[in-house]
Order: C-alpha cells, then sequence, then structure tokens
C-alpha cells in the first residue's frame, strides 16, 4: 500500500506529509477539530484535549466514584496510545495490541500452569479461544480497513471539490477513532485488572471471575462495536457513492453554466457598446437641441433687438439664468449675443458667454470672449485685426459695485463658426460664479452685461470709405 501514499499538505496543519496516507494522518493530526466528550458544544484540536477536559465547565465531578477513576485512567493510555499512533498507522496499533494480547495470553498460562488450577485452565482455554477470535477480527478489520483506505486514496484528487462533504466523512471516521479508543480502554481495564490479580493473591479466585465478567462485557461491547462499524462503513460507501454522482452532476452543470456565462458576457458586452454608442449619440443630440434652441432664442432677440444697438457698444440681458447655467452643466451650451459692429463700418462682432465654464475653469467660472464674424466690409478693413474693450456685469441696484474687465480680440479673419477658447490665449476673460450670483449681479433671475468697445485711432483709421 505504500505506492499509494503520495505527498500531500494537510488542510489543518498545512505540513507536507510524505510517508503517510492522508486518511491515517487526519485521524491523528493534532489540529483536527473533535468534539469534546463531556458534550459542552465545544469543537477542540486534538492536541488541546486534554487541557480543555480540565477548563471545561461539564467536567466531571473530583468525587465521582472508582468507575470515574478509571475511565480517566484509560482516557490517559488511550491518548498515550493516539501520540503513538502519530508515527505509525491503525495497523501497526492492531498489530501492537495483538503482541500485547499474545504477551498477556502467554503470562496468564505461565501463571495457570503454575498453579495447576483445572479449572483456572478452562478459563484460560476460554481466554485464548477469545483472543484467537479477536486475531480474526483484527484481519477482517485489516482487510476492511485496506479496502476503505484504497477507496479514500480514489477520491483525493476530487477532495478540493467536495471539502464540504468531506467534513461530514470525517465525522464518520472520529467515528472509527472512538472505535479505536474503547479497544485502548478496553486493554487498558484489562491490565489493570491483572495487576490486581498480581497483587492480591489471597483473592485471586474472586479476581479472576470479576476479570471473566469483565472480559465478557467488552466481548459484547466488541461485538456491538463491530457491528456499528460495519453499518458507519456502509454508510461511507453509500456516501462516497453519492458524493461521486453529485460530483458529476455538478461538473456537467458547471460546463453547461460557464457556456452560458460566456454567451451572457458577450451579449451584455455587445449590448454595453450598442448603449454607449446610443447614449452619446443621444448627448450630442441633446446638446445641438440645446444650442439650436438658444440660437433661436438669440434670432428672437435680434429681431426684437433692431435699432437697439449701437457702434462699439451693447448692452445685453441674459434672461432665465438658472436654467440656461443648468444647461451649460448639462450640454456644455454656448450663449451668443445679438451682433453689433465694432464702429461706424467696422467689424463685425457679437459676445460668446461660457456660463459653465470650459476645461480646468469648469463649474467655477464663466467664460467670456468676442467673436469677430464675415461682415460687410471685411474687404475694406485692415487684417488681422486688434479689438479691445471692457465687459461690464452690471448690478441692478448700485452701480459702484459693477464688474469690470479688459478684453482683446485678435481674428486673422472673421469667421462664422464658433471658436473655442485655447487656455494659452488672452481673447477671453473669466467671471467666478460666485461674483455672478453675489451682491445685486443677479436679480430676478437674469443679469445684464455692457460691452464697449474703444474707439482708439487705430480702429477708426482702418476703416476707409
Amino acid at each position: 500500500m505504500d505506492r499509494h501514499r503520495n505527498p500531500f499538505t494537510c488542510y489543518f496543519c498545512h505540513e507536507k506529509i510524505e510517508n503517510e496516507t492522508e486518511m491515517g494522518h487526519t485521524s491523528v493530526c493534532g489540529n483536527v477539530l473533535i468534539p469534546c466528550p463531556n458534550k459542552c458544544g465545544s469543537y477542540v484540536p486534538r492536541m488541546e484535549m486534554p487541557l480543555h477536559k480540565k477548563e471545561c465547565l461539564n467536567r466531571p465531578s473530583r468525587s465521582m466514584t472508582r468507575l470515574t477513576t478509571t475511565t480517566d485512567c484509560l482516557e490517559t493510555y488511550e491518548d498515550g496510545i493516539t501520540s503513538r499512533t502519530n508515527n505509525g498507522s491503525i495497523r501497526e496499533l492492531i498489530e501492537r495490541l495483538q503482541h500485547d494480547f499474545h504477551k498477556l495470553s502467554t503470562r496468564l498460562a505461565n501463571y495457570e500452569v503454575a498453579s495447576g488450577s483445572p479449572k483456572s485452565k478452562q478459563e484460560l482455554n476460554k481466554l485464548q479461544y477469545q483472543t484467537q477470535l479477536l486475531f480474526e477480527w483484527k484481519k477482517a478489520a485489516d482487510f476492511k480497513l485496506d479496502t476503505l483506505t484504497q477507496s479514500l486514496n480514489s477520491l483525493e484528487k476530487s477532495r478540493n471539490e467536495s471539502e464540504y462533504h468531506w467534513m461530514g466523512l470525517q465525522q464518520k471516521l472520529m467515528n472509527f477513532d472512538k472505535l479505536q479508543m474503547d479497544i485502548n480502554l478496553a486493554t487498558e481495564s484489562f491490565l489493570k485488572e491483572q495487576n490486581y490479580n498480581r497483587q492480591a493473591n489471597l483473592e485471586f479466585a474472586k479476581n479472576l471471575d470479576e476479570f471473566k465478567d469483565l472480559f465478557e462485557q467488552e466481548n459484547v461491547t466488541f461485538s456491538h462495536l463491530w457491528a456499528d462499524q460495519k453499518r458507519s462503513i456502509s454508510d461511507i460507501q453509500a456516501d462516497i457513492n453519492s458524493l461521486k454522482h453529485n460530483f458529476e452532476e455538478m461538473k456537467a452543470k458547471q460546463v453547461s453554466v460557464v457556456f452560458d456565462i460566456k454567451t451572457i458576457s458577450q451579449i451584455a458586452s455587445e449590448t454595453a457598446e450598442k448603449f454607449e454608442l446610443q447614449e452619446r449619440e443621444f448627448t450630442k443630440f441633446r446638446q445641438q437641441f440645446e444650442q439650436m434652441k438658444l440660437d433661436l432664442e438669440i434670432l428672437e432677440n435680434l429681431a426684437s433687438c433692431d435699432g437697439r444697438t449701437s457702434p462699439g457698444h451693447l448692452l445685453w440681458k441674459i434672461a432665465d439664468f438658472e436654467d440656461k447655467m443648468s444647461k451649460a452643466k448639462d450640454c456644455n451650451t454656448v450663449l451668443k449675443s445679438p451682433i453689433f459692429y465694432t464702429h461706424n463700418y467696422g467689424y463685425k462682432i457679437r459676445v460668446l458667454v461660457y456660463l459653465n465654464g470650459l476645461k480646468k475653469w469648469k463649474d467655477r467660472y464663466a467664460l467670456i470672449s468676442i467673436h469677430v464674424l464675415k461682415g460687410d466690409f471685411d474687404a475694406l478693413l485692415k487684417w488681422p485685426c486688434h479689438i479691445e474693450g471692457t465687459v461690464t456685469l452690471r448690478d441692478q441696484e448700485n452701480s459702484a459695485k459693477n464688474f469690470t474687465k479688459h478684453i482683446v480680440a485678435k481674428r486673422q479673419s472673421g469667421d462664422e463658426e464658433n471658436e473655442e477658447p485655447q487656455e494659452s490665449s488672452f481673447s477671453y476673460i473669466f467671471i467666478p460664479h460666485a461674483t455672478l450670483t453675489k451682491s445685486h449681479h443677479l436679480k430676478n433671475d437674469e443679469i445684464f452685461l455692457e460691452v464697449k468697445i474703444e474707439q482708439n485711432r487705430n480702429l477708426l483709421t482702418e476703416t476707409t470709405l
């Protein structure tokens, strides 16, 4: 069976095991959790169980009878046997038990020969017969253990996938450990009774009868335990078969689920791409629509503002300020002022306002620039042009609190397309959002911007009529 002992890493102590089977190591590993024998509800690592028994709330009283004391002795012997099994397998433990029983039988035979009692010889023969039955039971148990070990080794590769079920199997293996503990308990009890017989020669017959009764009781206990163990092995085999069947079903379901997930993932990816494309197109359309509405409003204002503008001067009322600011934040819309001229027969210009700012100024400042358009007198004007002026945010109650800034526009030629100002350019000014709303610049949801173009000598002489 050594050829089946492949190296593995213990799940409980995380050590690499090379010279033991996984089942054999698990049955003696000190880090395996086992239930408290006092039924306090705790699960304690095997190596810490002696300490837990001393601290357990359900520990037996110190004033228990001789039977309790004997049980504690047997548990001590059981711990000794368990510690010895750390260097060997269950087979080696049973061989030691066989050797101990053989040694015991030899000593009893020598003792009976020395005593010369026919009745004692008859009892000794019965004891030897029962010992022989124990040897046969050991061979049968050996065979069953080999079969069970081979079955468990065949499932080592699937242990990681069936860890939860393995914990249930471990609980059943603990029942097998309990059988070993009962065997050790019986052996310790047998040795204790033998020691009593040797120390009390005057009560030999009485102690021998007690030993016989105890051995018969233990034999009956062994029979019941073996029957229970056979049922446990049958249950384990049934669980293993059920586990294999469930594993095959889970494997088939997993393949199907993986295929469905891949299909759904591909469909979701395609849908996300289409949705993102539609969302971009919708955002672009919304921006165009909002800008179109503003342009239409500007055209209406142009129709109503005819005759109210003069060369080089514009007073522009921006109504519905909150609504226009909201649209600027959502759609990056641009406000366009009525068209006017720098001077008589001069450059055709208009003012552009980005209420929510651009790039690094976004959400903090409103940007204002002068846009030079294609005019009727461009052929007679000097290019590139240089236009200077002031932009004033009017305070609607106190003109002393007006906010004024100087503005410059330099263009190579007139352009009908909206030109977005560049950050490195000085052709636009910025007004903080806080300034727009403080004092009385904003009142009744409207603001007033006043633009004055400086009528310097160079600008006035640029048009020759």
